[in-house]
């Protein structure tokens, strides 16, 4: 499986929407679910960002579609950024 780390805002149908948060979060679950991912924690973050979302999925191709249907909605705007666990970047670091 790959990481992935979702950077969330809420667009202002979002915000305006708050009080669906909650469901919101458990479809983005059951969307993952779809795409044979898994998320693993969701985060309600200060700053430049209003969630941070750590999700799991088999390929980059499953990802998209996962991604492309939270989309569809409008309610945020995502950046993504693939990651690797300490175990992965360990292992390339000792082959250097």
């Amino acid at each position: 499986m790959s990481k992935y780390i979702r950077l969330t805002n809420l667009t202002e149908t979002g915000k305006e929407q708050i009080e669906n948060s909650n469901a919101r979060t458990e479809r983005m679950r059951e969307l993952a679910a779809e795409s044979s991912g898994t998320i693993e924690e969701v985060f309600l973050t200060f700053g430049d960002y209003d969630f941070v979302t750590i999700a799991d999925f088999p390929d980059d191709r499953s990802y998209a579609k996962f991604a492309l249907k939270v989309a569809e909605d409008g309610n945020c705007e995502c950046q993504t950024l693939p990651a690797m666990e300490e175990d992965e970047y360990a292992s390339i670091i000792e082959s250097l």
